[in-house]
């Protein structure tokens, strides 16, 4: 049984687990411009006055060494974040559906086509977001175009980048034809588009140099800057999982299994400006040590006017069984194991203004869109997930 983030496969996703997959998923188990920090733009929530927030001074910098402890308690008691649904897919027999699993990573590009990948095979389905079936893009092989095992797919405003495993990035044209390949980079699992088409993630190392990551841009010609922390980054399997999230301005790495979210300034030179150790009571509650399964975890982020958007999972509090990694699962929607959550928080203070829960798990955002993933299993059969626009207002929608 493999193991993905601390996520053993569900046999209910009657996914194809080929030899090599297995022993990756099984390896697989994650701030603004200068010295000083200077408030530049208030979250649209603050600015209209939903809560209050502090302009802050400049101050020095912060070190690794010295975190911010947050609490995860709610500021805004009659802040209501409400999911507006943008495109149902799956649920339906029909061609394409063999990726909609609780392992499907999703991007949207700018013509709004919806890219999905699974880990297990090698190509992109496309649909748009009527739900219908587009076709594939790639197969399996060693040539350009063709992959080995996609990790995610990420859109920017010219490009399609595709980040295998083991084997780089290809980045396709808005044709989905081969622009180019960068065959040394290390494992990406998660990534941001910045800018025009240059590509921002974290890549671990020991701490505590750089609170545990490099932050490394790839640009559009596969030249690749790496800052913060100087030891090397071992390639292969990395041993922690960061989701990430930004713009031309500032770059968020959030750890997957620890609430430690760190702030980039990239203007003059990308710096970090703030590191925010958050306290979630119920997420900490359901984050052991050991790597059973089902936990808490962080899956995905997303940076807009709103402030930054970080989508997690815990268990149901129905569900009390837990698994080692390669234990068997039950067959039982995934909905009746994991529940879904969504924080806003507010990036001058790392407070959180509001805060969803559903029952539905949620696998992240789609990359290059403000889209939330969620995933849901009917007991008839025929899973689908949904793309959601959150949205956040005052008072009961």
């Amino acid at each position: 049984m493999a193991d993905y983030g601390g996520i053993p496969t569900s046999p209910r996703a009657s996914v194809r687990m080929p030899g090599p997959v297995v022993s990756r998923l099984v390896a697989v188990i994650a701030l603004t411009r200068s010295p000083s920090w200077t408030l530049a733009r208030l979250p649209r929530l603050v600015a209209a006055g939903l809560v209050t927030a502090p302009v802050l001074a400049p101050s020095p910098t912060l070190s690794a060494q010295q975190p911010v402890p947050v609490s995860g308690e709610v500021t805004c008691a009659d802040c209501v974040i409400t999911m507006d649904t943008v495109a149902t897919i799956g649920g339906r027999e029909d061609f394409g559906n063999h990726v909609i699993t609780p392992f499907s990573q999703v991007a949207v590009d700018r013509r709004g086509r919806v890219l999905i990948t699974h880990l297990s095979y090698p190509e992109i389905s496309i649909f748009d977001l009527d739900g219908d079936f587009l076709g594939t893009v790639g197969q399996e092989g060693d040539r350009p175009g063709e992959y080995d095992g996609i990790a995610h797919v990420n859109a920017g405003p010219r490009f399609v980048h595709v980040f295998e495993f083991h084997r780089g990035r290809t980045m396709l044209d808005l044709g989905f034809e081969v622009a180019r390949t960068d065959r040394s980079l290390g494992q990406v699992l998660s990534s941001v588009v910045i800018g025009a088409d240059e590509v921002a993630f974290a890549v671990p190392v020991p701490e505590p140099a750089t609170v545990g990551h490099q932050l490394r841009i790839l640009d559009a010609r596969g030249r690749i800057s790496s800052f913060g922390g100087e030891d090397p980054v071992a390639p292969g399997p990395q041993p922690h999982r960061f989701v990430v999230a930004g713009d031309e301005e500032t770059f968020w790495a959030v750890r997957q299994q620890v609430n430690r979210v760190v702030r980039w300034n990239l203007e003059p030179e990308p710096v970090v400006a703030r590191v925010f150790d958050r306290t979630v009571e119920v997420f900490e509650r359901d984050n052991p040590s050991a790597q059973l399964w089902p936990r808490a975890l962080n899956v995905g982020a997303m940076l807009d006017d709103d402030g930054l958007w970080i989508a997690w999972q815990t268990p149901d509090p129905g569900w009390t069984e837990r698994i080692s990694p390669g234990g068997e699962i039950p067959e039982v929607p995934w909905q009746t194991v994991l529940d879904g959550w969504l924080d806003l928080v507010d990036p001058s203070t790392g407070q959180t203004l509001a805060r969803y829960r559903g029952d539905d798990a949620l696998l992240g955002f789609a990359h290059g869109s403000r889209y939330v993933v969620s995933y849901h299993e009917p007991n008839a059969g025929g899973a689908y997930i949904r793309l959601l626009e959150p949205r956040v207002m005052r008072g009961t929608p």
